[in-house]
């Protein structure tokens, strides 16, 4: 009973330490996507390397001391000059640098996320190189069997210099960026210079398109089907004639006649009044799960806009009207990754 009550009250301690390490360390760390490191925002300790000469040098010093011996404390104070030398020379190798973070771009749940950096120096130091991180924050330090989440090197030479940061894979929805760690390791690798920033970048992350038969509806009320993934789009009968192919245009307009004559590339010109629009409705594909509808949905909004057919989405929750256009997409696959649920109403649960 003693060992778990002990267990326990070291639980909790070592929670209470974390919890209070965290918020500390929240505080210290910038918020901004553009920052400047100086005194106020930068970490400085020896690194493993450097503990190992302090040690050294305290031992030569007792030793020196008491054997009375100046050859010894000579050593003792050239390696203490050595040490606070690389202090100097590390911290303003480290605060000469301005970081930008730019915008993630929005993009599907299967593909790999990038944070772009910006990162600047007045001046050129040989041999230095800083390295970009993204770790765990709920543990008390970066060890081996906690390793980085992402991490990248790389070289600065008094220059602006454009890098990537993988990020982590991400589920669908809407996600604020990791805490990254920015460090180096300058002058002997005595010292260590660190710090941690926190960008005011959201990662917008799109379902994954599952490829699927679409459903177009003629309008919001009624479940009409109208088109078929296997047929291509017939967007009118009643054809005005044919004009030169623009790469704008639909390839299934093409008039293959005209090109298997030799007369071009030439493209069938549809009366606009009698295109075809419809509705994309989540109702349609819920059978397969909320995740896998919004898929399908993704795939066939993404198809329906390639093909320059005007559609609308109604997710139940929401509802865009019939357009199309980049922009109009965007606004389709945003909806779809803040997608939630409908919650049933207090009534609804209590007669389930």
């Amino acid at each position: 009973m003693n060992g778990i009550k002990q267990d326990t009250t070291f639980s909790k301690l070592r929670k209470w330490y974390l919890n209070l390490r965290r918020k500390w360390l929240g505080k210290q760390s910038s918020n901004k996507n553009e920052i400047q490191f100086n005194i106020n925002n930068t970490f400085i300790m020896p690194s493993g390397f450097g503990w190992v000469i302090i040690a050294i040098s305290s031992s030569l010093f007792i030793l020196g001391t008491n054997l009375q011996n100046n050859t010894i404390l000579l050593l003792c104070y050239f390696l203490s000059a050595i040490l606070l030398l690389c202090v100097f020379h590390s911290f303003f190798y480290f605060t000469q640098h301005t970081v930008l973070f730019t915008p993630i771009q929005a993009d599907y749940e299967n593909r790999q996320f990038h944070l772009p950096i910006q990162i600047h120096s007045l001046y050129n130091y040989e041999g230095g190189s800083l390295r970009i991180s993204i770790k765990h924050f709920k543990s008390l330090a970066l060890t081996k069997s906690n390793p980085p989440l992402a991490e990248l090197s790389a070289n600065i030479n008094g220059q602006l210099t454009h890098l990537k940061l993988p990020l982590p894979p991400q589920t669908r929805g809407i996600h604020q960026c990791a805490k990254i760690t920015i460090s180096a390791h300058y002058g002997f690798g005595l010292i260590k210079c660190w710090t941690h920033l926190s960008p005011k970048l959201d990662i917008v992350v799109y379902p994954k398109m599952r490829k699927s038969p679409l459903i177009l509806n003629r309008s919001n009320s009624e479940h009409q089907l109208a088109l078929s993934s296997d047929s291509q789009y017939v967007i009118s009968d009643n054809l005005q004639g044919i004009r030169e192919y623009q790469t704008s245009d639909p390839i299934h307009h093409v008039s293959w006649k005209h090109v298997a004559k030799g007369q071009g590339m030439l493209t069938k010109d549809f009366n606009e009044n009698m295109s075809l629009t419809g509705w994309l409705r989540l109702s349609d594909y819920i059978h397969l799960g909320i995740e896998e509808a919004l898929q399908c949905l993704c795939f066939q909004a993404q198809q329906l806009e390639k093909d320059h057919v005007s559609f609308g989405l109604d997710l139940e929750t929401n509802t865009i009207l019939p357009n199309q256009g980049e922009k109009h997409l965007q606004d389709c696959l945003h909806q779809l990754a803040i997608y939630t649920p409908k919650q049933p109403l207090m009534s609804d649960r209590e007669e389930l």
